[in-house]
């Protein structure tokens, strides 16, 4: 599994800035330092122009050439001068000469000779590469140069560059330090969340980030690390639900099986012991023959009932099985109501249906339902008493049954649905029954979509059954 690259947030930040603004000082450096030395030349041209035209001028008012020397020199600019016979004065480069050194202009010859030219002064050393030099011609036939020499202005240039690195060092380091402050306080919430992570995973479940302002970037984060963190704790609580449920549904089977055998236990050995006695004794004792054969099938036909209300219990849970079909769940309930009162004599049976009640049920289920119901209505309800049937509807269909026995207590109205359970009170192993008819009308009615449930009646007992409505 490739590794997600995670480096360090702060520092390429702050390396960032600081190579940007580094960048940026050496940008504005050296554009200062170009303008700047532009600005220099353009002044020193400046003042070579101005130093040409007084120089005009001077000559103009008889101003002599070793005097013009004198009055153009200085201010990093060499004055040179020279006359229409070729004699030099003030040399660039170099010191002007003194008054008394100046040369005398020499006396041509008065005719022709064959003598040699006497040497004139000698050529003045060459300018430098970056200097500004201006030739003009004097109104007296002379020449004048003029030489603006740039070493102050290099030196300027100098002096301003090492004033630069220095003063943008020192700003290269005043500014990490300041963005190395303002990161780790605009990064101060992911320690935080850093720190609620931690938490969660020591076991902190519930706690969460709660960002204060949602849409920003960390914001955002923080919601979905929170989105994150309850999808992760529901997948837990599912999980472990799961495995509560699963864990029930084991001890509820193991539970079943053993209560199961027990119950079996009974009429097993009740049909051993008869089936040994008629092996045994038939022959001495004719007599008890027809009285151990009534006992017989009556142990084994209680065996097969309760047989038979496992198999159904287990039936019930599957709902592939049911047969659905349109039908009057207020006829369903007459019907079942007269098989009862049949089986019943002693208790009064009553229903309170007028209307139709369109449902789609499996009808034999739903029979079955109701017939465990009024049969556990019966079983305790004292001779005499009246069991009172309703049906209807409202935004489901229900049939309620009300008895006149002890009715249930708060505590047990769900114990009572649960297998092979029966109370200590009224609902005891005499009265029939092994506590499997409840459990598998509940689980049916659970088929159909439905719920029943026990409730507080008038006098006794109330048991609702609700199913989906079919509305035609």
């Amino acid at each position: 599994m490739n590794r997600t690259p995670t480096p360090s947030l702060r520092t390429r930040v702050v390396a960032t800035v600081v190579v940007l603004f580094a960048v940026l000082l050496l940008v504005v450096g050296a554009s200062v330092d170009v303008v700047l030395g532009q600005q220099l030349r353009r002044d020193l041209d400046a003042r070579l122009s101005d130093r040409a035209d007084r120089a005009v001028e001077l000559v103009d008012s008889g101003v002599s050439a070793q005097d013009l020397v004198q009055a153009l020199q200085g201010d990093a600019i060499r004055v040179r001068i020279t006359t229409a016979d070729g004699t030099v004065y003030g040399v660039p480069g170099g010191e002007p000469p003194a008054q008394g050194d100046r040369p005398a202009a020499p006396n041509p010859p008065s005719g022709p000779s064959n003598a040699p030219t006497p040497p004139g002064p000698p050529n003045p050393p060459a300018p430098r590469s970056d200097s500004l030099e201006i030739t003009k011609p004097l109104p007296d036939g002379s020449t004048l140069s003029l030489l603006g020499d740039t070493t102050a202005i290099a030196d300027v240039r100098q002096q301003l560059r090492i004033l630069m690195v220095g003063a943008g060092a020192v700003t290269l380091l005043l500014a990490a330090a300041a963005l190395i402050y303002a990161v780790r306080r605009a990064l101060s919430p992911l320690d935080s969340m850093t720190s609620v992570a931690r938490r969660i995973t020591n076991g902190d479940r519930g706690r969460r980030l709660l960002p204060s302002k949602p849409k920003t970037d960390l914001g955002r984060t923080a919601s979905a690390v929170d989105e994150m963190l309850d999808a992760l704790e529901d997948a837990e609580q599912k999980e472990a639900a799961a495995a509560q449920a699963a864990r029930r549904a084991e001890e509820d089977m193991r539970r079943f099986l053993a209560d199961a055998a027990h119950e079996l236990r009974t009429p097993v050995a009740g049909i051993s012991a008869l089936a040994q006695s008629l092996q045994r004794d038939a022959e001495h004792r004719p007599d008890r023959v027809g009285r151990w054969s009534e006992l017989l099938v009556g142990e084994s036909a209680r065996a097969s009932r309760l047989v038979g209300d496992m198999l159904d219990s287990v039936r019930a849970e599957n709902t592939s099985e049911l047969e659905l079909t349109d039908a009057d769940l207020t006829d369903i309930a007459r019907r079942t109501v007269e098989r009862a009162a049949l089986l019943s004599p002693q208790a009064r049976f009553e229903v309170d249906g007028s209307q139709p009640v369109p449902v789609r049920v499996d009808v034999g289920r739903v029979e079955q339902i109701l017939s465990n119901v009024l049969d556990n209505a019966a079983r305790f309800t004292p001779p005499g008493g009246r069991i009172r049937v309703q049906t209807g509807a409202d935004s489901q269909a229900f049939v309620t049954v009300d008895d006149d026995g002890p009715g249930v207590d708060e505590a047990d109205r769900e114990r009572i649905f649960e297998r092979l359970v029966r109370l200590n009170s009224a609902r005891d192993r005499s009265s029939g029954g092994v506590g499997l008819g409840l459990s598998i009308a509940r689980t049916l009615a659970r088929a159909h979509g439905g719920e029943l449930v026990c409730a507080a009646g008038p006098t006794g007992a109330r048991f609702r059954m609700t199913l989906p409505r079919e509305d035609r």
